[in-house]
This record gives structure tokens, sequence and C-alpha cells, in this order.
């Protein structure tokens, strides 16, 4: 093989050898061990997997699982490892897998493991008494179903489990979702593992549905039916098995409207409802003009993401605020959530002072305990300071003075009025005398600067003069831009810059989205929704035909004349 060939074969294998070793100290010191069970809730005759995992393949060793023979039979061990490698992390483990049989009856644990110098957290098990069959003296395969609670209320979770039971091999088998009038059904997924029945072992396929009943009165929920091919009795390749048809029992459910104590808005019948909040920063650490985002999730157990209520909206004295699009979650598996509500709200200051974000009260039904309850979510207060001033100086800012001057007056309400009318006019005497330096200051660089320029004039070769572009010519240029935005429907952000161009050339100054829309009315909403697209990225349509008409209206009359503003904007449209 040519040297150039090898070399190029074996430079990736280096690069990941390379890269292992370098990861090798932190994939060690990053250790981290769990212990997870594929079912909390077995019957004594049913076997379930205990899963230990380490997230280090370097983890040298074997777990402790002895303390698992109090109360648990070891059926089955499995070992496996993992690597991945995504943009030069590497991400690795070990796991193991023990199928366990309970020995007895009850509430059973089982105890942090050794695993190195970790150990896992313990897992409660609830082992019930084995059902005995009627159906399983004879059949190899067969169906059954349940469902709980059998009394419920309205919109309220129903647990519906059906279990496929087959001591043959399936070839082929079909078994349709259960479709249920006057309510919604949501999969929970599926599990597989064996049971003993009479001396015999099964081999158990178990699907789960969430049922919310939406009307009160009677809820039926109808029989499956199992359509499978299983091997035959005398198995050969010529042979495509033998059919059989099962159907599972039918079931009913009382299903009782919201009782007369229940006062809230909207009806939540769940197991538990909690909301929480988050931001993207710390709010008591806000300056005027700085951009916060605070999060609101609603978490519930029993309940979709899509039957929880929208936030109340918020109104905010001194600040801009822009909410985001609320997302519908299902929780995970790592979580007992089964639904989630999350409202984001992006909040922008616009004066110093305290803010004060009111109380979120929630009222929701327990099912379990059969009474009203509320979810809170406590006021939250935090303080914005004032904008600080770019001073070389180290002085503070006119916000600061400001600041400082109105908490004086509160710690002393008794303090000579001339004393405090005096502080004032120095304070303002010292910053118009700064002011008038830094005047000063820029009027000798500008004379300076203008005299350098004069004096390169004078000695550079005339150049022939060209006749300058009309501001008629930038008007109709920057008219045309817009339109091909508007046509090709182009990004929010070039439509803006298009937009703010043309309304510049056309009003012969700079002007903002909410100058536009002061002078011309007609595009107040555009602009409104592209000011809220560049704080908070918020989701917007804008009617193309909307801007252009309102455009060409106003170039249909003189610009009327718009006086400067005092200061430039804080933020470029």
């Amino acid at each position: 093989m040519p040297n150039s060939l090898l070399n190029i074969l074996t430079r990736p294998i280096l690069a990941v050898l390379l890269l292992l070793l370098c990861q090798m100290n932190n994939a060690y010191a990053e250790t981290n061990v769990r212990a997870s069970v594929d079912r909390n809730q077995v019957s004594s005759e049913e076997t379930f997997t205990l899963s230990l995992v380490a997230d280090s393949i370097l983890f040298s060793g074997e777990p402790d699982v002895s303390a698992l023979d109090a109360d648990f039979h070891i059926i089955n061990k499995q070992q496996s490892s993992r690597t991945n490698i995504i943009n030069g992390k590497v991400n690795s483990s070990r796991q193991w897998d023990y199928t366990l049989v309970a020995k007895r009856e009850g509430t059973l644990t089982i105890p942090a493991l050794p695993m190195g110098k970790y150990k896992t957290r313990p897992i409660t098990i609830s082992v019930s008494k084995a059902a005995k069959s009627q159906q399983a003296n004879s059949d190899s395969i067969y169906l059954e179903s349940d469902i709980t609670p059998r009394n419920a209320y309205v919109q309220q979770e129903l647990q519906y489990t059906v279990k496929i039971f087959t001591s043959v091999n399936i070839l082929d088998a079909s078994l349709d979702a259960p479709e249920v009038d006057n309510a919604v059904v949501e999969a929970n997924g599926e599990q597989r593992y064996q049971t003993l029945i009479n001396g015999r072992y099964f081999q158990v396929i178990e699907r789960r549905y969430s049922i919310y009943p939406q009307v009160s009165g009677t809820l039926s929920i109808p029989s499956l039916t199992l359509q499978a091919r299983v091997e035959g009795y005398r198995p050969s390749m010529l042979d495509p098995g033998r059919l059989v048809v099962k159907r599972s029992g039918q079931h009913r459910v009382k299903v009782s409207p919201p009782p007369a104590e229940f006062t809230g808005s909207v009806w939540l019948p769940a197991k538990e409802v909690e909301i929480e909040e988050s931001w993207s920063k710390d709010p008591d650490k806000l300056k005027v003009g700085d951009s916060v985002t605070r999060t609101i999730n609603i978490n519930a157990d029993g309940l979709l993401g899509s039957q929880l209520p929208a936030l109340p909206i918020i109104d905010l004295q001194n600040a801009k605020l822009y909410p985001d699009q609320a997302k519908i979650e299902k929780g995970d598996e790592q979580s007992h959530w089964t639904g989630i509500r999350s409202e984001s709200l992006a909040i922008i200051p616009t004066r110093a002072g305290d803010f004060v974000l009111p109380e979120v009260r929630l009222a929701w039904w327990n099912t379990d305990t059969d009474s009203a309850e509320f979810a809170v979510l406590p006021e939250r207060r935090f303080t914005v300071a004032p904008a600080l001033a770019n001073t070389s100086d180290g002085t503070a800012s006119i916000g600061e003075i400001a600041s400082n001057n109105a908490t004086d007056k509160v710690n002393n309400p008794t303090a000579d009025n001339d004393t405090a009318k005096a502080n004032v006019v120095d304070s303002t005497q010292a910053y118009n005398s700064s002011l008038l330096w830094t005047v000063i200051a820029m009027l000798l660089l500008s004379n300076i600067a203008f005299a350098a320029a004069w004096w390169r004039g004078r000695h550079r070769p005339a150049s022939p003069i060209s006749a300058p572009e009309s501001s008629t010519q930038n008007e109709s240029k920057a008219f045309k831009s817009l339109e091909r935005c508007l046509k090709i429907k182009a990004e929010h952000k070039e439509l803006r810059n298009a937009l703010t161009h043309w309304a510049s050339c056309h009003f012969k100054r700079v002007m903002t989205l909410s100058e536009i829309a002061k002078a011309i009315p007609e595009l107040e909403e555009p602009c409104r929704q592209l000011d809220a697209h560049l704080f908070s990225g918020q989701a917007i349509t804008i009617d193309p035909s909307t801007i252009i008409n309102a455009v060409k209206k106003a170039r249909s009359k003189p610009a009327a004349h718009l006086a400067e503003p005092a200061l430039s904007p804080l933020y470029k449209s």
C-alpha cells in the first residue's frame, strides 16, 4: 500500500485516539451513576428490569448487587457500553441490566447500590398479588384490559391498560388503538415482560393509554380486537402460522360534572398542578434599556398541555412588554408531568425604579383528595437601576444624581429645604460646567480638523467635479428597493432596513420605526409588529399591500417638515 494512502487512512484514527486521550481525565472526573426500573408496579409473578448506568466508559469494576438478594431473584444479567463523539466532546457510558422477580408482595425497596466509590439512589417497587386469569387454563394467547378509576369527573385522566398474554411466538399481529366517543385518547407507550400464570410462562405486551372524557354521563370503552398469526404446533418454513382472533372486555365509567364547590374560571381536574418561573438573567441587576425574559411554566399531572389556561395579561408601567407565543408540551419519561404550558415575556424597562409583577393564582381540583386547591406563583418585585453614562473621570451619571437626591429626601424627611435646594443647584452647576468644557473641547477639535482639511485641499490637484445625486433620485431608489423587498417577501430585518431608509430619504432626516408610525398613521401596525420582532423575535405576518399603498400615498403628498429629535434613538430600527 502506498505511504500516501496509508497516511490518509490512519489520520482519522489517530485523531479520534488523540481526542479520546484528551477527554479521559474529564470523563473520569464527571462520572455519574444512576439506577432506574422499567416499571414501579408489578405483580409477584412478573419480571421487571433494573438498569444501572455509569456515565463514563472508564468506570472500572462491577456494581455490587448483593443487597438485592433480600427481596429479589436475579433472573438474567446483560452488560453494554456506548461512546459518542459530538462536536469534539466525548460522551460514554456503561450499563448493566438485571431481570428481577420479587420474592414477596408489598412495598419493596431496591437499596442504594455501590458502584465503585459512588452509590445509586434507592427505588421503591409496589408488588401486588398475582392475578389468576380464568382464560389462561388452556389458551396460549389472550387479551386483558382494565381502566381506572371507574368513577371520574369530566376531563379527568383515565388510565386504560391493554395486555397481550402469549406463551407462543407471534409471527405477525395487529391491535388498533381504542376509539372512544366524546373523549380524547392519548397513547402512553408500551412495555414487554414475562409473568408466570398457573405454572406457565407468558410473554406480556402491555400498552397504556390516557383517556379524557369530554362530557358527563356514562363513558363506554369498547372492546379491542387482536388479530395475530402464531407458530403452529409443528412449525416449518412452509407453514404461515395459524390465525388467532381475540377480543378484550368492554368497560363503563361514570363521569360526573364539575362539583358546585369549584369556583375557578377553568375546570382543571388533576393529581397535581404547580406554577414555576425562570429568568434569562437576574432581574435585580437590570438597568434602564436592558432586556430580560421571564418564562412561566404551568405543570400538571393528569392533564394535557392543551387543557391548561393562558396566563392573565400583565400591564407593567414604565416598561415595554413583548409576549412570545405559548408552547404546549408533553412531559418526558424523566418527569411525572403529563402536560406543560410555557409562556415567555420579554421585559424592557424604560425608567428606573421599583417594579412589581402580580401574583399568579390558578384554581384546580385535586382528584386524589376530591377537593379544591390553588397553584400560586407569588408576586415578583425587582428594582431597575438608571442607565449609566460613559464618563472617563468616574463621575456619577444624571440618573445616579437624581436617584441619590431622592433617596436622601426619603431617608431625611425633616431635612432643611434650603439645604436640599442647594444640593440640587450644586449638582446642576457641576453638570453644566462639565457639559460646557466638553462643548469647548469639541469646538477646538473641529476647528483643528477643519484647518487641516483646508490645508490639504490647497495642495491637492483639482479633480473633475460630478453632479451630486439629487435627493429625489435617492428617494426613488429607496422606494424601488422597498418595492423589491415586499415583492420577494424578504426577511423582516431586510424589510425593516428598506422601510427606514426610504422614510429617511423621503423626510430628509434619519427616521426610526416609531417616528414612521407617527408620520404615516397607516404604517402604525406594521411598524409595531416589526418593532416587536426586533426585541423578542415574535412571529409576525406583514401584509405587503398595506405597506406599499401607504408609502405610495405618502409619496403623492409633499413631505411634511418633521422636527429633529433631541437625542439619537437608543436602538436603530
